[in-house]
């Protein structure tokens, strides 16, 4: 940390890392004379990190009373080649924030919690307190950079489980661009798992494999393990798949939860098959064309198959598992039903 003395209630620059740039740490200054009384100002962010680079965004954190509405995040271009990035938030969102960390459990992370719950909570859990009011910092002392990793390795795990399930059916449609694609990010949130796991928390994927470096040095062999797969090309495609199913279970992509999900179409909702596909069509307001694992899964219910039948009858028609068709089919059931053509229930109650 930088020494030097500071005036009572003065901002603390001499808590920002030591080999951060003096031209970062002038418009860090500058912004902090602009911070009013009675608000709060924290670095965080790669720099602070220890990830960033001469390119790097200056992230600021500025919090305010509760009574405070102004939430929203703002960027201030400082020059040419560095931004300050500015997020708002109040003390009563700071409660909330911390509240859920502090009662969420690794397995209802994957549901309770979103990516950029993780990336507000951990960036604050480890930021500079540059100004801080008492108020603001006995709910910071509430954030942990340990909480944070414990519950982010589970997220992050269930995020690999369903990229995985969505590799394999992509690749039993022969959609193989597609499969590769999908079976990267697989790879890459899987090593995140393992990175939060090793205390390296960070919740962006853009620096995976500079965390991997960090942890376990550069091209070594437990560099080389924990990015496994995350340069996956067509051709190995089919081992790679093989290889990640071996590391991640499938049962971690939904909690468990998504088995209770059933899908049907809307009741005013009509199918209609032409040389082109299949469509949906909602009487005379629109009209949607489907393919892939939908066609097929709708093609299903069509027939008056349950849901449930639905996804075991494609399952065997793909030679997947059935738990693979619920997690890839989610996302598209959620999106037409968000269009006004499918609904779902949950144990017989339709919503």
């Amino acid at each position: 940390m930088r020494a030097g003395p500071q005036p009572q209630g003065a901002p603390r620059t001499e808590l920002l890392p030591e080999n951060l740039a003096q031209d970062v740490v002038d418009e860090i200054d500058a912004y902090l004379e602009r911070v009013p009384h009675g608000t709060s100002c924290l670095a965080t962010g790669s720099l602070i990190e220890g990830f960033g680079n001469s390119n790097s965004d200056i992230d600021l954190y500025v919090i305010q009373p509760s009574g405070s509405t102004a939430t929203k995040p703002i960027a201030i271009g400082i020059r040419d080649s560095r931004y300050v990035d500015v997020e708002y938030l109040n003390l009563a969102a700071l409660h909330k924030l911390a509240d859920a960390f502090r009662d969420t459990t690794p397995d209802e992370a994957p549901q309770a919690l979103t990516l950029r719950d993780f990336d507000r909570y951990y960036r604050l859990s480890v930021a500079a307190r540059l100004k801080v009011t008492d108020e603001a910092e006995a709910v910071l002392d509430r954030c942990s950079a340990e909480r944070s990793a414990a519950l982010f390795a589970r997220w992050s795990l269930a995020q690999a489980a369903a990229y995985l399930a969505r590799a394999t059916v992509a690749g039993a449609l022969r959609e193989v661009p597609r499969a590769v694609i999908l079976a990267r990010q697989a790879a890459v949130w899987r090593a995140t798992s393992q990175l939060a796991d090793e205390g390296e928390a960070y919740p962006r994927l853009k620096w995976v494999t500079v965390k991997a470096a960090r942890r376990f040095g550069a091209d070594t062999p437990g560099y080389r393990s924990c990015l496994q797969g995350h340069d996956l090309t067509p051709a190995d495609l089919e081992s790679g798949l093989v290889a990640l199913r071996e590391r991640i279970s499938p049962d971690m992509a939904t909690g468990g939860a998504g088995d209770a999900v059933s899908w049907t179409l809307a009741e005013d909702v009509a199918t209609v098959t032409d040389g082109t596909g299949l469509h949906l069509i909602r009487g005379s307001r629109s009209i949607t064309r489907i393919e892939g694992l939908a066609r097929m899964l709708i093609g299903h219910l069509t027939e008056g198959a349950s849901w449930p039948s639905a996804v075991e009858r494609t399952a065997r028609q793909l030679a997947v598992s059935p738990g693979d068709v619920r997690t890839t089919a989610t996302p598209l059931m959620r999106e037409l039903a968000d269009a006004g053509y499918a609904v779902s229930s949950v144990q017989g109650v339709q919503r």
